[in-house]
């Protein structure tokens, strides 16, 4: 009977021990199903100093684009382990993007660079850093010190399509034409959807009055059908080189996708002017303002228009408006004056028949 008694409590004990293994079980269970249920920032409350959280949520918010609350964490991913470039990189590129987003922040861009020049100090073979201060540098105008950084870049990996472009946008702010051609090339060969490189190409070509800017400018359209940028450039080649019925024809395609584009509207407007269709020619001028109220040049030349067509009074008018948006503009107020002098003129003579 006492053996019996023995087997039983051991029984027993064995049973509460796997009870108590279980409940432990549930419990972890339970703790872990409501860590799973928290948001990372509450997370983050109860592992203030776990990295891993810390990078979740500077993605998190940087996807978002709160730039702001990623330097925060950033900061505090740096105070933990302060030998880490990315971390250093990545202050770098926010500050440099909220610089560029707000400008009235005058030592975010001295601080983007700041920081990369201690991530590039702390790791120097990062090729996305050295291809970072460069960008940075091309910022500031310093285009000789951003080509160097932009050729160590390519040194540790060559094939950044938006590293050639940014080399190929020093070279022709220096104007070094040449070497700029071969950068947007050696772009293209890189990545071949780099529309950017395309356009770049275009104007180059462009300011020369080659017909390749056509060709290049064909290229950025083919990726892109609707990009304002490289229908309004493609327009504006066909109306320097005097080639009016395409110039119209590309300025009639952009208003398709930007009705409202100003510059647009003016250009087409001094093509009819040149082609003395001054009708058609003011209301080019009037859709220009439509677009921009205070546009004074449009002003200025649809008084021209006004006045080739004898409607002298709108001329004034449309002077005076651009001598009241820019008072120093020179050409409007000689116009305006010459208006004057021919009006008095007018009436001098026609009182004199009258007498």
């Amino acid at each position: 009977m006492k053996v019996l008694n023995k087997k039983l409590v051991q029984h027993k004990f064995l049973i509460l021990i796997l009870l108590t293994l279980f409940m432990s079980s549930c419990t972890d269970i339970s703790q872990k199903s409501d860590n799973n249920n928290l948001s990372i920032s509450e997370k983050i409350s109860l592992e203030p100093n776990n990295v891993k959280l810390l990078n979740e949520r500077i993605m998190s918010n940087y996807s978002k684009g709160k730039l702001e609350a990623c330097l925060f964490d950033l900061e505090h991913c740096i105070k933990i382990d302060s030998l880490n470039p990315k971390n250093y990189y990545l202050a770098s590129k926010i500050f440099f993007e909220i610089s560029k987003k707000n400008h009235t922040k005058d030592e975010y861009p001295n601080l983007a660079l700041e920081y990369i020049n201690k991530s590039i100090k702390i790791s120097q073979n990062d090729a996305k850093s050295f291809a970072l201060r460069g960008e940075i540098l091309l910022a500031f105008g310093k285009y000789k010190n951003a080509i160097e950084m932009f050729n160590k870049s390519l040194e540790l990996d060559y094939n950044q399509s938006n590293v050639h472009l940014l080399l190929g946008y020093c070279f022709k702010n220096l104007n070094n034409i040449e070497n700029s051609i071969n950068c947007f090339y050696n772009s293209i060969d890189v990545d071949p959807q780099n529309i950017e490189s395309y356009i770049q190409l275009g104007q180059v070509y462009h300011k020369k009055l080659d017909t390749l800017a056509i060709r290049y400018y064909n290229s950025a359209l083919r990726l892109d059908s609707k990009n304002i940028n490289t229908l309004y450039n493609k327009a504006l080649f066909y109306q320097h080189i005097k080639d009016y019925n395409k110039a119209i024809e590309g300025y009639n395609q952009l208003f398709k996708y930007d009705p409202f584009n100003m510059n647009g509207h003016y250009n087409l407007g001094f093509i009819h002017m040149e082609l003395e269709v001054y009708d058609v020619a003011a209301n080019n001028f009037s859709d220009a303002i439509y677009s921009y109220s205070n546009f004074h040049e449009a002003y200025y030349s649809r008084g021209i228009c006004f006045e080739n067509l004898g409607n002298i009074a709108q001329a004034e008018v449309d002077y005076k408006r651009a001598l009241e948006i820019k008072p120093d503009y020179t050409y409007a107020k000689e116009a305006y004056d010459q208006l004057l002098t021919k009006n008095n003129k007018l009436n001098y003579e026609y009182s004199g028949k009258n007498k």
